[in-house]
């Protein structure tokens, strides 16, 4: 009993030391982590010396002004993720059998969705699941999600093979906006080719040509190339930045749909778009799935089936705005043209 004991005591110290270490490399420094730890910093110093002593490496670079994890700490900080995340999952599992799932959840979602579709209903997921400590994250790049300590990720676009698990909700199709300012102070957009010239926004930094538009409407599709723009790393941003005339940017109706309704952005060429790209869950299939996850998983896809304005397309924005615009008095009584770029009638091949 009393070996049970010291062998339990010795699990333990590691696994604390293991947990320090990762708070000191999500930190960034041993005060940072001993404030999120509510322990003395020498306390969280001599758990991960202890640490290096045990296994032989050093773990982390310490100068007076930085910490650096060496190569063999990043490689062990990954590892560390993994065995923390699989005990978390496996105890969870045994309380949620008889009580409600409880314990953290990180979820990183697309910029967009995570702005217009998760967090304005978010208050509903912790309403039903008070228990679960919900860490919500906005990000277009591509994660690692063992390495990154993701429990469940929000992607858009065609995913890789991976080992991740990845289940496909929906498709959105893309269009181009501009504010009203820019429009008057530009030539005309009435067919693909009429993009040449124009300021372009674009926030695909990932792709190696974020300025050549692969356009298509119903019978045709076009490649519009340019070399020239401005290249944000976060929609919104970029968003922002059409709203105050900056040139002609690509959105998701979704995300869009509020601003072009209040006059803020036009549809332009509503009858092309990119090519519809996937939205998808992903979580990590070398993990058993916790209740904590299928919990934000099954709210997530009722949320989506629910939110009408996710399948928007922008041809159907554009016709909803004609048609608001037409059904009122003032539209009615000046026959006002509708507010885009490009029309409503038949699209023209390229």
């Amino acid at each position: 009993m009393i070996l049970c004991s010291i062998l339990l005591n010795q699990n333990m110290d590691k696994l604390s030391a293991m947990a320090t270490f990762v708070a000191v490399a999500d930190a960034g420094s041993f005060t940072a982590a001993a404030d999120a730890l509510a322990l003395p910093k020498a306390r969280v110093s001599q758990r991960v010396a202890a640490l290096e002593a045990e296994l032989g490496v050093r773990l982390i670079h310490r100068t007076t002004r930085s910490l650096n994890l060496t190569a063999d700490g990043a490689a062990y900080l990954d590892q560390c993720r993994s065995v923390l995340h699989q005990i978390e999952d496996i105890e969870g599992g045994l309380r949620e059998g008889a009580a409600e799932p409880r314990g953290r959840l990180r979820v990183e979602a697309l910029v967009s969705v995570a702005r217009w579709i998760v967090a304005p209903r978010i208050h509903e997921f912790h309403a039903l699941h008070p228990r679960i400590q919900l860490r919500l994250g906005a990000s277009d790049r591509i994660s690692h999600l063992l390495e990154d300590g993701i429990d469940c990720a929000i992607r858009g676009g065609r995913l890789q093979d991976s080992s991740n698990v990845s289940r496909q909700l929906c498709e959105i199709e893309l269009g181009l906006y501009a504010s009203a300012e820019y429009l008057a102070l530009h030539p005309r957009v009435r067919l693909p080719d009429d993009l040449h010239g124009h300021t372009r926004l674009s926030w695909f930094p990932a792709e190696s040509h974020p300025f050549t538009w692969k356009l298509q409407s119903i019978d045709a599709q076009t490649h519009v190339s340019s070399s020239d723009g401005i290249v944000f790393d976060d929609p919104d941003v970029a968003m922002a930045a059409c709203m105050a005339g900056a040139g002609i940017c690509p959105g998701a109706p979704f995300a869009v749909a509020q601003h072009v309704r209040a006059g803020r952005l036009l549809p332009v060429l509503p009858q092309w778009s990119f090519a519809p790209r996937p939205i998808s869950l992903l979580y990590p299939g070398s993990r058993h799935l916790s209740g904590r996850v299928r919990c934000f998983v099954d709210w997530f896809v009722a949320l989506m089936e629910q939110t009408s304005d996710i399948r928007l397309t922008p041809w159907a924005l554009a016709q909803a705005l004609a048609g608001e615009e037409g059904a009122s008095p003032q539209g009615r009584r000046k026959r006002v043209p509708p507010r885009f770029h490009g029309g409503l009638g038949k699209s023209s091949s390229a």
